[in-house]
């Protein structure tokens, strides 16, 4: 069996209260799957408030690894 290459886009649901927070956590949680150094897109990010928590907002960002 022949493996592959493809592209992999990561998921990452942050809650934070500043859109400065989303961005640090949500890369730190993108660099931690992909690895540190890595250099990253952003397919997407929403944003919304998060009814769990007071304050803060939930947001889901897509990454995708540069080639």
């Amino acid at each position: 069996m022949t493996v592959r290459s493809f592209p992999l886009t990561l998921r990452v649901t942050v809650s934070e209260t500043t859109p400065d927070e989303i961005r640090k956590t949500a890369v730190a949680h993108a660099l931690e799957f992909f690895g540190s150094g890595t250099e990253l897109d952003v397919i997407s990010a929403e944003a919304e408030p998060d009814e769990e928590r007071d304050g803060h907002y939930r947001a889901t960002v897509v990454f995708r690894k540069v080639a």
